[in-house]
């Protein structure tokens, strides 16, 4: 660590290089957690991690250093192909592409960190399905999570074997979204694609592919998010391949997402401007990498991701069946424990959506506005299915309703009870959780932590304390694949070492004065679903 004597040229060159000095404007060194030493001018690095993380509307490529810390981060788009019939696709080629751009956008920033580059990891979004051929290119581009083509297969299917066939093997329930789902529909309605298949990925496993020139590799939690695995075997389940005619060798070899899937190759070392060798992790869908992020990796630990979809998720050493299926699960990703999750479909889209609606300037002034209104907005009730439900209920098509209005509502009001509807729909997420364990403290992260007025109302509606995560809200999946990496070169011991830090942050508790009153509105709030259900089920 050089010393603070070491003159005012050096400091000016280190600021440059150094993202921690430079934007936090540190005097002293050794304020810096990852800088070490010094040469000719430039602060170096004990492990630089690279990261990308393939997102639903672009891709973000992330140098992180060993304490997990953000060195710099920057963002690629590609566009989302919407076609007739529910079909929501994206070329493969555009996320390598996206990649390439990335790094040189890195390269122009910060290239001395890219030489420092000592392992690869990756997180992408989960339940696609991209068919490759034996030469490794791309049969047609990737059906992504979005689409609902296979509606009428899962409707035959369910009515074939029922819903608890499938979720008794790999305990989500089946939906068009499953890749399951999309790999039988396009058995059946594109029979030469599935025949010249070779490999079905995913698409982080078709980013580890172009790294590392190997297309059979996937993790756990891409394989058990997707409907493909058993949850008792930790393997796909062959039996139930065989009954719907999959091939299961179509899908790549299940490895846990520490593994190093192989090194990078010359090819792509050459486009994005590495050193060809480096280590490239298997990697982990981008939900069981955010549950990483925000550091719930230890049995009984759970969080609350509030953005613009929510969840509620927590580590369990052994599978929730619920009864009723309200339920989804996501293998870990060394495969050892489970992600038991409820979600939310609209939450963070809601506000923007009553944003918009009332002429509301910001989100600052959404908060003021709402904080205005007492708990309960005298009688004015949300429920908040812009796109239909997910978890407890799965009902696409249940709607978006406010109840309750009177003359005395004014738009305040409105604000409030779209923050509140959320609040009741998580509470009711939690109490499905709490049939298993006692829950009293969630870890809190995305862009909806920003509101305290939200956070609070939601912490007095499930009655739990909510701990804000030192993670920046969108990059928690980040950081888990950047974990997964990090175990994968032995930078870590293990999953749990290396996001140690992670939750030094602030606890909001909820506020005692809203206990009857909140109890009163999720009483009302119950009972509107089971009512109104009928009503949005006519046809």
């Amino acid at each position: 660590m050089p010393q603070a004597d070491a003159g005012a040229v050096f400091l000016q060159n280190a600021l440059f290089f150094c993202p921690v000095l430079y934007y936090n404007k540190l005097e002293k060194f050794r304020d810096c957690p990852g800088c070490t030493y010094y040469k000719d001018g430039v602060i170096l690095l004990h492990t630089v991690l690279l990261v990308f993380d393939i997102g639903t509307s672009g891709l973000k490529a992330s140098l992180v250093d060993e304490r997990l810390n953000i060195l710099r981060n920057v963002t690629t788009t590609y566009p989302t192909h919407y076609l007739p019939g529910g079909g929501v696709e994206q070329d493969a080629a555009d996320w390598w592409m996206s990649a390439v751009r990335a790094m040189l956008m890195l390269r122009e920033l910060v290239p001395e960190y890219l030489k420092q580059v000592d392992a690869i990891g990756v997180s992408g979004h989960m339940l696609g399905l991209l068919p490759m051929d034996r030469e490794g290119q791309a049969l047609r581009p990737a059906m992504i999570r979005r689409d609902t083509r296979a509606k009428a297969v899962t409707e035959t299917l369910l009515d074939r074997y029922g819903a608890d066939y499938f979720y008794r093997i790999s305990g989500n329930v089946l939906t068009p979204n499953l890749t399951l789902s999309k790999a039988v529909w396009l058995h059946e309605n594109e029979p030469e694609v599935y025949e010249k298949t070779v490999r079905f990925l995913q698409c982080k496993d078709y980013l580890v592919y172009r790294l590392t020139g190997s297309m059979d590799t996937t993790d756990f939690s891409d394989a058990s998010r997707a409907g493909l695995m058993n949850l008792q075997t930790r393997d796909y389940d062959y039996d139930m391949l065989g009954t719907l005619s999959l091939h299961a060798e179509k899908f790549p070899t299940i490895r846990p997402g520490c593994a190093i899937a192989g090194h990078l190759t010359e090819e792509a070392a050459y486009h994005l401007g590495l050193r060809a060798g480096i280590p490239v992790s298997v990697g982990g869908g981008n939900g069981m990498c955010e549950s990483v992020g925000a550091g719930v990796v230890s049995i009984g630990s759970y969080y609350m991701s509030l953005d613009t979809a929510a969840w509620i998720a927590g580590q369990t050493d052994t599978p929730f069946f619920d009864a009723q299926r309200r339920l989804g699960h996501i293998c870990s990703l060394d495969g050892r424990s489970f992600s038991v999750f409820g979600a939310m479909r609209c939450a963070g889209k809601c506000v923007n959506w009553a944003q918009k609606i009332f002429d509301v300037g910001s989100p600052r002034a959404f908060d003021a506005a709402a904080s205005n209104i007492p708990a309960g907005a005298d009688g004015l009730v949300f429920l908040p299915y812009l796109e239909g439900e997910r978890s407890p209920i799965y009902d696409e098509q249940a709607q978006g309703v406010f109840f309750g209005m009177t003359q005395e509502h004014r738009r305040e009001h409105f604000l409030r009870a779209v923050l509140e509807g959320v609040g009741c729909g998580l509470s009711q997420i939690l109490d499905v959780l709490r049939e298993r364990d006692e829950i009293s403290d969630l870890h809190i992260i995305g862009g909806g932590a920003k509101s305290r007025v939200w956070k609070q109302i939601i912490s007095d509606l499930c009655s739990v304390r909510l701990h804000d995560v030192t993670t920046l809200s969108d990059c928690a999946a980040t950081l888990g694949a950047a974990a997964a990496a990090g175990v994968g070169i032995g930078l870590f011991e293990s999953l749990a070492q290396a996001v140690g830090g992670i939750t030094q942050a602030s606890v909001l508790s909820p506020d005692p004065e809203t206990r009857c009153v909140y109890e009163a509105l999720r009483k009302r709030y119950d009972r509107l679903y089971p009512a109104l259900a009928p009503v949005f089920h006519q046809t």
